[in-house]
């Protein structure tokens, strides 16, 4: 046997006897004290027991007590009422006979002090103590109760000071009259002196007490006297009537706050009332002979425990002797195990003959095997190698050779490790081999870092991020080959040198200063620096510096790893360009403009001078992109913002700020002549003809124009001017250009306001439709009627119609409200008609945005079945510009209206861009000469030709023709010789109410001379 193992189990049973001795001495220890407790217990209980029992008897015969003398109290206080009763009210001597009642009552109970009886009102009429005066106890809280609950038996209270300063406790009971109303109380005192008396006679020792306690926990009498605490309510005194669980009798322990004396007390419910009896025993005194068998007790156990801890102490000192002996021996041992397991190198011997050897405790931990006494077999010890590797374990047994190398360990048994393996041969007296001995080191985490440090080095001449590595001087040690292309500095350049040298001078002595002094206290610093390559290029840089550590000398040097930002910075100077700038022309857009211009106003504030903002529009931009293509419009927006730059002084700008919208700022104006030179030459700029994907092209442009600081003292208000200024030049004929005025300000604010109304208008029924009649000239009758919308608005009363309807087309609401006009209309013609008036048409005028929602037709259809009126009843008006926006839209809704059976015309016809082609390519019931036209045809030829000419044609084509605006008897009839069929105008009638639209059918007659 391995002589340090059986060392080792020799230590074992040394420690082994020394457990067992000290078990056996402790299962003694434990045995003796388990004992002490156990009799201590036991008799603590039977003492608590016996005194709780006399306890129990004693407060049984106090609570007996109590029930006896409170029956005799109550009996005699109803006695007494039933004979008060009795006595008549007549005889002058009842006062007599009542006070020989009490007195007899008196007699019969010693204990009672006194009895005495209250009336209704509460005055004391009786008393067996024939007090002087008079006395009034209504304010008693038992008068109270009796008064106030006729059902309730005899009430305890107390203790209470009598109005002589005498304490007692009251007993009382209501008397009833014979109608059974409140006729007074009956009260009996008891003296507190005589229950004290007979509680003095009770042994309970001198910690003990007696008490008489109300159920709500208020103490009503206690021996010892406790005179401040008795008639208050005591929280060691649990509240007997309240108190969830609490039964009629029981004990609790709990230290009284009157001398903090900790009793075991006993209580007894007297039965029937509210009472409870009350003993104490005072814990200390309770257990007083068990306090002195306790200290027999525990002395005796502890003089036995002294012996036994002597006996234990004399057998432990003899076996740690023989301890000692053996520790020199398992120190070295230990030594060599240290040392093994510290190098992770275990030791082997193998004799060559028998096979047999031995394995240190460090082999057996390296290969993950269990100890063992004779180390394993030989097959035993390669199955824990790797199975390439076995051959060299196998060679240097076979041969006894001396041998050194690397072996790796089974990668099917465990993670894969790597040993170090050496050998070296055992020679006999004749120099042959007899036994190989050796050592086996696992060099896992040598290799591991060794390949760590390969792929580190890989690493640092691979990355794409450039590499310095310094010393503590900031002289260079190393760079990898990022550095080298970045820089442009080969390594042998920059080897010895200060890093100072790739400094681009961009950033001042503060900046490095700060740097280094980050890196000295946070270890790092992480930022963007400038540096210079070898071509003397400055070029960005995100660059850490870290602090190398070394515990001997501080810092040791730095590492710096940087990251080219040269594409990254281009890349967003480009990003920034396009975040300002307008993708499609390259100007400043909105966002840059408002900065600019913030900046010319501040200028031109301290500088005390005038700012220009000119607000361009390309006119109709729109019919490019329609005629020739969106690219055409780009390429004509690019053009224009190149002349317009071309034309651009320094200090002024030139931005887009919307699909057609071009901003000039002139910083620099001494009068209107230069803003008006500017505009002007915006304007020719613009109108000069231009070739567009082949095609030429001539465009005009209008030009609004906002002074700082007369119309706004920001962008904004500058910007919102000129555009107030624009739409009046759109609306004026465009190809212009005007300045902004107040009153412009005024009518934006005005239709600003006006289109808020309007938007709640059609909810608020503030719209009503107005007819005016069509006459048919061959008999001069009325044959129809135009429906026309009016609006009277709460807060602005009648709205003209030449406001708010531009208004609601621009906003889009025409849409809905053109849909009301047309139900409207066809619901009042189909009342009419169900009234019993004359069937008539009425006209509806239709917008072009009703015809681009392409829903005209299904709206109304949707009316006619609603009103339920027939469709050759409704007439659909349509300009001329509705049918040259929309032609092939128009057209299908009109076939699909005229399907329908409703009729429809061209309204306004010559005042826009009239063609002949439209008559003949849309099917037209009827078509309206313009009032424009009317309005001179008696006295202007070329009107006259105008209208016969239209109604010629119209009639050669089959429509019939209506005339509007006819205000006059030579008018209507110059049209009536002209061949036209119908009329409408002031001449006939205005536009009226429906109701007025109904008197006039009445009285539907031609107009007198």
């Amino acid at each position: 046997m391995n002589p340090i193992f059986s060392l080792r189990l020799a230590d074992r049973g040394e420690r082994g006897v020394t457990l067992l001795v000290l078990g056996f001495a402790g299962l003694i220890f434990v045995g003796i004290i388990a004992n002490l407790v156990f009799e201590l217990v036991q008799a603590r209980d039977n003492v608590i027991t016996q005194k709780s029992n006399s306890a129990r008897v004693l407060v049984k015969v106090l609570e007996e007590q109590a029930v006896d003398s409170i029956f005799a109290v109550d009996l005699a206080m109803q006695t007494t009422i039933k004979a008060v009763q009795m006595v008549p009210h007549g005889p002058a001597d009842r006062d007599r006979l009542v006070d020989e009642l009490l007195d007899s009552s008196i007699t019969n109970l010693p204990f009672i002090r006194a009895i005495w009886l209250l009336d209704a009102k509460g005055n004391m009429i009786h008393d067996s103590q024939k007090l002087l005066g008079s006395y009034n106890l209504s304010d008693r809280a038992y008068f109270r109760i009796h008064r106030e609950q006729p059902t309730y038996g005899m009430h305890i209270e107390g203790p209470i000071i009598s109005k002589l300063g005498v304490p007692f406790i009251s007993f009382s009971r209501r008397i009833n009259r014979p109608d059974g109303s409140f006729g007074g109380v009956i009260v009996a005192a008891l003296e507190p002196k005589y229950l004290r008396r007979f509680y003095d006679a009770v042994k309970v020792g001198k910690d003990g007490i007696v008490a008489l306690v109300r159920t709500d926990g208020v103490l009503m009498l206690r021996v010892p006297a406790a005179g401040m605490a008795e008639g208050k309510r005591l929280t060691f005194f649990p509240n007997f009537h309240e108190t969830p669980g609490v039964l009629d009798a029981g004990s609790y322990i709990a230290d009284s706050n009157i001398d903090q004396i900790r009793r075991l007390y006993f209580y007894q419910r007297v039965s029937g009332r509210p009472l409870v009896v009350v003993v104490g025993l005072g814990e200390d005194e309770l257990l007083a002979d068990w306090y002195g068998m306790a200290g027999a007790y525990i002395g005796v156990s502890l003089a036995f425990l002294v012996v036994l801890a002597g006996l234990s102490s004399l057998a432990l000192r003899e076996l740690h002797k023989r301890f000692r002996l053996n520790q020199a021996l398992h120190n070295s041992d230990d030594a060599l195990r240290a040392a093994q397991q510290l190098a992770l190198i275990g030791s082997w011997r193998l004799d060559l003959k028998t096979r047999s050897g031995h394995w240190s405790e460090q082999m057996y931990r390296l290969l993950g095997l269990p100890p063992a006494d004779q180390p394993p077999p030989l097959d035993v010890f390669l199955q824990q190698i790797h199975p390439h590797d076995r051959h060299l374990v196998e060679s240097a047994v076979q041969h006894g050779m001396n041998w050194a190398g690397e072996l790796r360990s089974n990668p099917a048994l465990g993670p894969q490790r790597t040993f170090h393996s050496r050998s070296t041969g055992v020679h006999d007296a004749a120099g042959n081999v007899i036994a190989l001995m050796g050592t086996l080191q696992d060099v896992t985490e040598r290799r591991q870092s060794n390949e760590k440090l390969e792929l580190a080095a890989r690493v640092f001449e691979y990355t794409r991020d450039g590499i310095v590595v310094t010393d503590a001087a900031s002289n260079i040690v190393a760079v990898n080959a990022a550095f080298e292309r970045i820089t442009q500095y080969s390594e042998s350049e920059v080897l010895g040198r200060n890093i100072r040298m790739l400094r681009s001078n961009l950033h001042d002595i503060d900046f490095y200063r700060q740097l280094w002094e980050t890196v000295a206290r946070d270890g790092h610093w992480r930022g963007e620096i400038w540096n210079r390559r070898k071509n003397g290029e400055v070029f960005p840089e995100w660059l850490t510096v870290s602090a190398v550590a070394s515990a001997q000398h501080g810092t040791a040097g730095y590492v710096g790893v940087f990251t080219d930002l040269s594409d990254i910075t281009e890349a967003n100077e480009q990003l920034q360009f396009m975040v300002n700038h307008d993708p499609l022309t390259r100007l400043p857009n909105r966002s840059l403009l408002n900065d600019r211009l913030e900046q010319a106003i501040e200028a031109a504030h301290q500088a005390q001078r005038a700012i220009a903002v000119l607000l361009l529009n390309i006119d109709r931009l729109q019919r490019v992109n329609d005629s020739i293509g969106h690219d055409a419009g780009d390429l004509l927006l690019r053009e224009m913002a190149q002349r317009l730059l071309a034309r651009l002084h320094p200090g002024d700008t030139l931005a887009r700020i919307g699909s057609d919208e071009f901003v000039l700022v002139l910083s620099r104006v001494d009068d209107n002549d230069d803003i008006n030179a500017a505009a002007q030459q915006m304007l020719d700029t613009v109108a000069a003809p231009c070739q567009l994907l082949g095609i030429d092209v001539v465009v005009t442009a209008s030009v609004g124009i906002a002074l700082f600081p007369l119309d706004g003292v920001n962008p904004g208000d500058l910007i919102r001017n000129a555009d107030t200024a624009l739409s009046h030049v759109k609306n004026s004929g465009r190809n212009s250009f005007r300045y902004f005025t107040s009153e412009m300000n005024t009518r934006a604010l005005h239709w600003m306001a006006l289109e808020h109304r309007l938007r709640s208008a059609l909810g608020r029924s503030e719209f009503s439709l107005f007819y005016q009649p069509q006459v048919r000239l061959a008999d001069m009758r009325v044959c129809g009627a135009e429906a026309l919308i009016r609006w009277r608005s709460a807060e602005l009363g009648m709205v003209s119609p030449a406001e708010f309807i531009p208004l609601a087309e621009d906003s889009g609401l025409i849409v809905e409200i053109g849909e009301w006009v047309i139900r409207t209309a066809c619901a009042q013609n189909k009342a009419w008609q169900d009234a019993g008036l004359c069937a008539l048409p009425v006209a509806v005028n239709v917008s072009a945005h009703q015809i681009t929602a392409g829903t005209l037709p299904a709206i109304v259809s949707s009316a006619l079945r609603a009103s339920g009126m027939q469709a050759r009843y409704l007439a659909i008006e349509l300009t001329e510009s509705v049918l040259m926006q929309e032609a092939e839209l128009a057209m299908a809704q009109i076939a699909e209206l005229r399907g329908m059976g409703v009729a429809v015309a061209l309204d306004d016809f010559g005042t826009g861009y009239s063609s002949l082609s439209y008559l003949s390519r849309f099917a037209l019931d009827k078509l309206k000469i313009d009032q424009s036209f009317v309005r001179n045809i008696t006295e202007d030829a070329k009107s006259a030709a105008i209208a016969k000419a239209t109604i010629a044609l119209a009639h050669g084509l089959g429509i019939t023709v209506v005339a509007e605006g006819v205000e006059t008897r030579a008018q209507r009839d110059y049209l009536d010789g002209a061949g036209c069929d119908e009329v409408q105008g002031y001449f006939f009638s205005r536009p009226v109410a429906a109701d007025e639209f109904v008197a006039l059918l009445a009285t539907d007659t031609a107009p007198s001379d």
